[in-house]
């Protein structure tokens, strides 16, 4: 039982699943509906089983960089997070370089099964720089200050223009229609979610160097906090959450001036009045354990941003 939980925090399947969850939601709530509504088949860019093998490849590729991570991080964690499995000897350090071997090889075969089975095998390759882009930030990018914030937080909306790129080369491959209006409607969301994912995830990484300020400056890992100090970073990611508050204000006008009510008040009630909280809580921010209080707000504005797929679809259908 201990070696299970340990791999699964190893993996941290929590984010895996929100990685599953993502992708899930944007396929099933916004592309097969407007596949149905919109070009009037049910012919879609995955069959089921494809598609849950297209799941599971983003996961793979996500655990093997989180896998990575905790190896590059050993010497750090054994200091300050000892609870992490590798501190703890679950696994040895031989061991985990084995399995992100194993998940990453697996992750970028799946890509290039998926690629091939629908004659698009330069997809593949995007899963190879995904896992190099994840190496390299285990490795070094993470010492740089911001760098490694913007490669981590553009990992996570990729996923969206991942599925996107599956779309565009099926209504490429297929013929209808209506293609040119449904890959506008598709881009404008695939803009929203991606973006959403990019600068949720691109604040969160600079608070977690903030909550994790002390252990990287014992090991002169350069993260912003490190290099420019506090009140530099709690700036740049308040900058962050200022434009997610202003591109969220665009789209919750389009959505008044098109009186769509309900989805009005969700996002403005419930994304970005918590934004705009969760700034003033970040600003006000004195130690790491107010910075893990803002690092836990803003993983739950991910998810009620994300959970607005589904719920839009209900309210319209």
């Amino acid at each position: 039982m201990k070696t299970i939980l340990g791999f699964l925090k190893l993996v941290r399947v929590v984010n895996l699943l929100m990685i599953a969850l993502s992708v899930s939601l944007f396929y099933y709530f916004i592309v097969v509906p407007n596949h149905q509504f919109q070009l009037s088949t049910k012919l879609l860019p995955f069959t089921t089983t494809d598609f849950v093998l297209f799941v599971v490849s983003l996961m793979l590729v996500a655990a093997a960089g989180n896998i990575v991570n905790d190896y590059f991080d050993f010497e750090l964690d054994k200091e300050y997070k000892p609870e992490r499995p590798l501190p703890q000897g679950i696994f040895s350090l031989d061991t985990a370089m084995y399995m992100h071997a194993a998940f990453a090889f697996a992750g970028i075969g799946l890509g290039f099964y998926l690629g091939w089975g629908y004659n698009y095998t330069k997809v593949g390759y995007m899963y190879i720089i995904a896992v190099l882009l994840l190496y390299v930030y285990s490795s070094y990018l993470q010492k740089v200050a911001l760098a490694g914030n913007v490669v981590i937080a553009a990992l996570t909306g990729f996923v969206f223009v991942l599925l996107m790129m599956f779309e565009i080369n099926f209504l490429n491959t297929v013929h209808f229609d209506n293609a040119d209006n449904l890959v506008i409607l598709l881009r404008q969301a695939v803009v929203f979610y991606a973006g959403f994912a990019f600068l949720t995830n691109l604040a969160r990484e600079i608070v977690k160097d903030l909550e994790d300020m002390e252990g990287d400056a014992a090991f002169n890992i350069q993260t912003l906090p490190v290099q420019f100090g506090e009140r530099v970073a709690k700036a740049v990611a308040a900058l962050v959450l200022l434009v997610m508050m202003g591109a969220l204000g665009y789209f919750i006008k389009g959505f008044w001036d098109a009186r769509a009510l309900k989805e009005f008040f969700y996002l403005f009630a419930l994304v970005f009045i918590p934004t705009l909280l969760t700034l003033g809580v970040l600003l006000n921010a004195k130690d790491k354990k107010d910075f893990a209080f803002v690092h836990i707000l803003l993983k739950t504005i991910m998810l009620i941003g994300l959970l607005s797929i589904p719920l839009f679809y209900l309210l319209n259908h």
